[in-house]
């Protein structure tokens, strides 16, 4: 059987669509009406065609409706046989190792550290030199926070607020004193001093010589006393053993 179809209306594609429809009737045999089309007249979604029912020609509407005494054929995009997989790529090459990293310090360097609690302090009333102030234990450290005794080297960074209530030219003193000699022995290291006058912060570090005691035989406090009143005294603590310092070398100064 021959089929006729008008391809006045077909171009590129479409026409290439057109041989393709014609194809399929000549060997599927009759077509089917659908009431509810897949197309929609585009090439990516099909054609809506035409079969008349008495000549079998075959047309194409450019609608999406046919007339009376024909049979639609709603034919899809038609979508070409799949291509053969491409070749795969050439394989990448590794790059150079990069530079090992700096050496980390050693974890045994700071053997204890910790924050030191705040707190409000105010001075004695009525004292008229230091050993008449209240001393007050900002933090304590022994051999048994330190696995075992030795000497070391400690460092306190202190800061605080002075209180409105603060006289000018009041002043706060925090040291390292062995537990064995507080409140008012003769014993202390690494005294440091602040000043009230215009200035209301307060930061003051607080360093003991490593060979000034041994926390096997004794704990060390860490104390402060003010003759004035001081809000949110606080600070951080940390002891370093002697043996893991290492001394900088000697240095000249530059040219004048």
């Amino acid at each position: 059987m021959i089929f006729l179809m008008n391809l006045s209306k077909f171009s590129g594609t479409s026409k290439f669509l057109a041989g393709v429809i014609i194809g399929a009737l000549l060997f599927s045999g009759p077509a089917i009406a659908l009431n509810n089309y897949v197309s929609d007249n585009t090439p990516e979604n099909g054609y809506l065609l035409c079969a008349n029912n008495k000549t079998k020609a075959v047309t194409f509407p450019n609608k999406l409706s046919c007339p009376s005494g024909t049979t639609a054929l709603d034919l899809g995009a038609v979508t070409g046989v799949e291509g053969p997989e491409g070749p795969m790529g050439p394989q990448g090459y590794t790059g150079a190792q990069g530079p090992a990293g700096p050496a980390g310090s050693s974890s045994s360097s700071t053997l204890w550290s910790g924050a030191i609690n705040s707190r409000d302090i105010a001075g004695t009333s009525g004292a008229t030199n230091f050993s008449g102030l209240k001393k007050t234990i900002m933090a304590s450290l022994s051999s048994a926070n330190l696995s075992g005794g030795g000497n070391y080297e400690l460092m306190a960074s202190i800061s605080g607020i002075w209180a409105s209530q603060s006289p000018v030219n009041s002043y706060l003193q925090c040291y390292f004193q062995d537990a064995t000699e507080y409140p008012n022995g003769s014993r202390g290291y690494g005294a440091a001093q602040a000043t009230y006058n215009s200035w209301t912060g307060i930061n003051i570090v607080v360093h003991g010589h490593p060979s000034d005691y041994s926390l096997s035989k004794s704990a060390v406090y860490l104390v402060c006393a003010t003759d004035g009143v001081i809000s949110g005294l606080t600070g951080y603590l940390s002891a370093i053993a002697v043996s893991n310092l290492k001394l900088m070398g000697n240095t000249t100064p530059p040219n004048s």
